[in-house]
């Protein structure tokens, strides 16, 4: 019986130095790890506007779009929009495909980002691929093969060429854009006013 309490406050001592520890760890690695999340938004959204001379972080905008805040950074030339990169979400075969999405006022596309996913090294970690990537730019409702009002990969008879192997990682990445090509259409008014 003596062991056995021996053991087991052996045990709950090696335990919380272990919590402790990962919560010292936790700590100090917190805020570096928001700031380099927050750089590669920034990125991102840079990426995708077409070419700027404003500070599009300091022109943001939130909307609040069906429960979710919607961060909309806004590029500008000369004192006019000349694009507007947001965050959506498509969900891949390895799980959500976070992607930054670049719109021109006209709603086509200016740029595809790709800032984080869970696809297969490979196969579907090709999305991050500029080939793939680019086959996005310049598409909007009004200028692609649309199915049933929306981009679709060429396996489902749209004009976005699939990366082999990897349809459903595809297929996330367009419905990511074809939900951005929504929201904007249905918030153009109040994203673009001053």
């Amino acid at each position: 019986m003596r062991n056995m309490l021996k053991l087991i406050g052996v045990l709950t001592l090696t335990c919380l130095l272990s919590a402790l520890g990962l919560a010292y760890v936790h700590k100090l690695t917190e805020e570096p790890i928001a700031e380099q999340k927050r750089l590669a938004k920034l990125r991102a959204a840079e990426a995708v506007l077409p070419p700027f001379d404003n500070d599009p972080v300091k022109e943001k905008k939130e909307l609040e779009i069906k429960d979710k805040k919607v961060i909309f950074y806004i590029g500008k030339k000369e004192g006019k929009v000349v694009g507007i990169a947001f965050l959506q979400e498509g969900e891949g075969y390895g799980g959500f495909i976070k992607v930054m999405l670049g719109i021109t006022p006209e709603g086509e596309i200016s740029g595809v980002e790709i800032l984080e996913h869970l696809e297969t090294p490979g196969l579907g970690a090709r999305i991050e691929e500029s080939q793939f990537k680019g086959q996005f730019k310049g598409k909007s409702p009004t200028n692609s093969k649309l199915v049933e009002g929306k981009l679709a990969v060429d396996k489902d008879g749209g004009d976005i060429d699939a990366l082999t192997g990897a349809t459903i990682s595809s297929r996330g990445i367009v419905s990511a854009v074809n939900k951005g090509l929504r929201i904007f259409k249905e918030h153009k008014e109040k994203i673009l006013s001053s």
